[in-house]
């Protein structure tokens, strides 16, 4: 049973630790462990008091702090858990409550998590007329930023922007938290007249939150490094080389500051070591030995991505950024034949929610497009299945285009769809109504074809289908930045829809030949491909076609070695 003299103990333990050091850090591990054993125990009661679940929250903080993530991230889920059941039947927690447990998801990167917590916290705020209002936009502002959802966070930053100049302007934090996501959502969409508007309000408030706290604090830190990053940004968007050089500069100063007083694997130093090698990686262009100035540019990014993936987790929101800014920089150093078979992870079959994770983050960080050949995309089409069809929705309605190739029904493959000992083996004259009759042609493949059609209706030229008539070697999924491929172990179609991962599937990002191979691929398949409405026209001649292979391999089977293959003048084959 966890009691209120526990918990007290278990917090100073955790300070104990993270400021004197006194207590062997075995001791003080075994006490935090055990206290937050007994608290995530099933049996252990709930304590809805609005007391415990703010020390509950700071002791979580104090872990976190402490590098125990796995502890950290099990307190908070417990309490958000008991602050749920507090609330079924009445309001509990003040909005701040619920903003801070909100951004302690967002430090663990449970991002999704944070967002639907810190818009409870932004409803009770609202209501009630919390002083805490502007933080949680600007909270919002930041995880939403880093989710990649940049039209939010830059709504949620200027309604914080708003609100601090409205009612509450004492908070240095929250002012710097949403000038700094307006800089960087500017920066991100290269939008120079927007930066140039935001840039001197991120550098009045980087002042008076230094100034409120000391240039010593890692937000402080960060905070310059992203100031100067900004300015390079501008700076080279006018041609002014001299202020460049200059902020180059101020982004070596910060990346020293923070790898002497944070340490070359914090958070933050990593960040401002990627943001000096973007700097220099540009600074390089046409400049005096340019190559070499952007071969260290791209080890300064590879050094920062590969500490960030072991620091942080390679499925960490920060490691993924570094990750598709390492190949960016690639892509532009190296010629498309040059590049390197780089995977950036395969997936097995027990990995497949991982796998399935892995997708939907690449479709919610798409704004350009989406392009998918697939033997029928009912995970992409179908919202039954509850897979993917949400996030293609959610990217068009951003502005992207999703371009899809699958496979025609009537393709010879389709001997494989009577796959029962039992059944009627399949022959030239019942093969297209054995398709006909499949489930894989009733549930999937009609099915996905109507979906298509109320696509085209809302998104009219910015969603297409198109119909191959040859066989495919595996699904192969491109965005903007990575690129996934599955291969297929089985030419039956009924095995290869509706199914979890049964084989493997490669992650790459487009810094792989891997992508520039499948993309080429996908070209070509696109221009031989049908249409739907071609698909229609001629699909009595691809039936026709369907029963011709199906009588040219029963004729194979049955002809003698040797013997000479004549036409009769009825038209029929024989050997």
């Amino acid at each position: 049973m966890t009691t209120n003299v526990n918990l007290s103990e278990a917090i100073s333990a955790a300070e104990d630790a993270l400021l004197t050091h006194e207590t062997p850090w075995p001791d003080i591990e075994c006490t935090l462990a055990g206290y937050v054993e007994r608290l995530s125990h099933p049996e252990a009661p709930y304590a809805p008091r609005r007391t415990a679940a703010v020390k509950h929250i700071h002791l979580a903080q104090l872990l976190l702090a402490l590098g125990m993530r796995e502890l950290s991230l099990a307190v908070a889920n417990v309490t958000l858990r008991h602050m749920e059941l507090a609330e079924a039947d009445r309001e509990e927690f003040t909005a701040d409550t619920w903003n801070e447990l909100g951004s302690l998801l967002a430090e663990h990167d449970d991002l999704d998590r944070a967002r639907l917590v810190l818009n409870c916290a932004l409803n009770r705020a609202q209501r009630t007329a919390a002083p805490e209002l502007a933080r949680i936009l600007a909270n919002l502002s930041a995880v939403s930023l880093r989710a990649g959802h940049l039209g939010d966070a830059k709504v949620w930053a200027q309604k914080a922007v708003a609100v601090l100049g409205m009612y509450w302007g004492g908070d240095p934090e929250a002012r710097l938290t949403a000038d700094w996501v307006r800089v960087e959502v500017a920066s991100i969409q290269r939008d120079t007249a927007e930066l140039a508007r935001t840039l001197g309000a991120f550098a009045d408030s980087v002042d008076r939150f230094t100034s409120f706290k000391d240039e010593d604090h890692p937000k402080a830190i960060a905070a310059r490094s992203a100031l100067a990053a900004a300015r390079f940004q501008a700076a080279r968007a006018v041609q002014d080389d001299a202020r460049s050089e200059a902020e180059l500069g101020e982004l070596e100063i910060a990346h020293l500051r923070a790898s002497a007083l944070l340490g070359t694997d914090h958070q933050q130093t990593l960040i401002a070591q990627a943001a000096l090698a973007a700097a220099e990686f540009d600074a390089a262009d046409g400049a005096e030995l340019s190559a070499p100035r952007r071969q260290q540019a791209v080890a300064l990014l590879e050094a920062a991505s590969s500490r960030a993936s072991q620091t942080l987790g390679r499925d960490h929101s920060q490691a993924r950024a570094l990750r598709t800014a390492l190949a960016d920089l690639r892509v532009a150093a190296t010629p498309p034949g040059e590049l390197d078979y780089r995977i950036e992870h395969t997936y097995t079959p027990q990995e497949n929610e991982s796998r399935n994770q892995a997708k939907s983050r690449a479709l919610r960080r798409e704004n350009n497009v989406i392009r998918l050949v697939a033997h029928a995309g009912a995970s992409f089409f179908l919202p039954d299945l509850r897979r993917f069809h949400d996030h293609v929705i959610d990217a068009l309605r951003r502005g992207s285009y999703f371009y899809a190739i699958i496979v025609s029904p009537w393709n010879s493959l389709a001997v494989f769809t009577k796959h029962d000992a039992t059944a009627e083996r399949p022959n030239s004259h019942n093969i297209v109504d054995i398709v006909a009759a499949s489930d894989y042609y009733i549930k999937t493949f009609l099915p996905v074809v109507d979906s298509y059609r109320t696509l085209r209706k809302t998104y009219r030229d910015r969603v297409e289908l198109r119909f191959a008539h040859m066989d495919i070697p595996g699904s192969t999924l491109l965005t903007t930045d990575m690129g996934f491929f599955e291969p297929y172990i089985t030419s039956n179609p009924e095995h290869r829809t509706r199914r979890k991962l049964n084989v493997f599937e490669m992650e790459f990002h487009k810094d792989s030949r891997y992508y520039a191979d499948s993309k080429a691929e996908f070209e070509i398949q696109w221009e031989l491909a049908s249409t739907l409405d071609q698909f229609e026209a001629s699909e009595e001649e691809h039936k026709t076609a369907l029963r011709d292979a199906v009588r040219a391999q029963s004729d194979d089977r049955q002809r003698k070695p040797g013997a000479r293959l004549t036409v009769r003048e009825d038209g029929e084959r024989r050997p």
